[in-house]
């Protein structure tokens, strides 16, 4: 079973949960950007497994399907159709054989993302199937791949609620080792600071725009390699930030002024270009007992999936419906 890439923009690739614990060896986790709509479609198929899905960076494509199959949408604000017909966001509808399925250019946020029951079953590379343009690793799209998919089993057409979280105007920073390389006055206003979401932005990093003075500080110039976390702000010798995300480098030299907390990196990712956001910090605590609350969020997605039942067939209570209301005699429209 395969799914045929008719057309595809550049940026798309398959994803999961990503190589954690290779950073050691000079290789990030990678990994989807997004991992609550990751896991907003994985709980839609009852998906407990590593399943990979399709993620598209600012625009989507066109896909023919070659097997029927189940499938749906989740992530930044896109549109979704099959043969034409619009679907929701969320929501699993099935695609038969030469059916084609269109993801149109996202209108708020960044990622978005396509799952099929069972997840793709591409390449896997030291335990993943996620793409790393710069390490040469895993599966990015290209128009005229064939992506293979489990085959279906016991799926049903159900939804859940989206998220809105795609255009978040505060987001959670702690401070980190290297904070005491800037001096206050420079993180005071770092704090106070609107920044813009420019668009040289990749799953590697986003580099921020903002009015006012620079960020630089001499003795951070200074300092040696080391390694680099998930979400580490990167001070370049300009003086210009820049998040660091999935696909970032293993290790660097430029100081970082602070750190995104782990439960608003997906928060962060998903702010569209041109958008305007502002960092608030908050203590270790805080970003623990976050992360924490996000991670329980995760864990109960799959309690909030409703079946969309539409055979009668599949209603256990069918007589509790009122399928009927009102009555006629039946000889209304008969000729006198």
């Amino acid at each position: 079973m395969t799914l045929f890439v008719k057309k595809v923009f550049p940026g798309a690739s398959i994803q999961d949960n990503g190589r954690p614990g290779l950073q050691r060896f000079g290789l990030t986790a990678g990994g989807a950007v997004d991992t609550l709509a990751l896991n907003l479609g994985r709980s839609l198929f009852g998906d407990k497994s590593n399943t990979s899905v399709i993620e598209f960076s600012g625009a989507g494509g066109k896909f023919i399907v070659k097997r029927p199959s189940f499938f749906a949408s989740t992530g930044a604000n896109s549109t979704i159709k099959l043969n034409g017909v619009l679907k929701l966001q969320a929501e699993v509808f099935s695609a038969s054989e030469d059916d084609e399925i269109e993801v149109s250019s996202i209108s708020t946020g960044f990622y978005s993302y396509l799952h099929v029951a069972g997840g793709f079953l591409t390449a896997v590379h030291f335990g993943s199937r996620s793409g790393n343009i710069r390490a040469g690793l895993g599966t990015i799209l290209k128009t005229g791949d064939y992506l293979p998919y489990a085959s279906p089993v016991n799926v049903k057409i159900s939804a859940i609620k989206m998220r809105n979280y795609t255009n978040c105007n505060k987001i959670r920073l702690i401070s980190g080792p290297q904070t005491r390389l800037f001096s206050k006055k420079i993180f005071e206003n770092f704090l106070k600071t609107e920044f813009t979401i420019t668009s040289s932005r990749d799953r590697m990093g986003i580099r921020l725009g903002h009015q006012g003075k620079k960020f630089d500080t001499k003795s951070g110039l200074n300092v040696l390699s080391e390694a680099i976390e998930i979400g580490d702000i990167q001070i370049d010798g300009q003086g210009v930030p820049t998040i660091l995300l999935n696909d970032r480098q293993p290790t660097g030299g430029y100081p970082r002024i602070a750190t995104v907390i782990s439960a608003d990196l997906h928060k962060v990712a998903q702010i569209g270009v041109n958008s305007t956001f502002k960092f608030t910090l908050v203590s270790l605590n805080e970003a623990i007992k976050a992360l924490k609350d996000f991670t329980d969020e995760l864990s109960d997605l799959e309690n909030e999936v409703f079946n969309l039942t539409r055979d009668p067939s599949d209603i256990d209570n069918l007589l509790s419906y009122g399928l009927i209301d009102g009555a006629i005699r039946g000889d209304e429209y008969e000729e006198s």
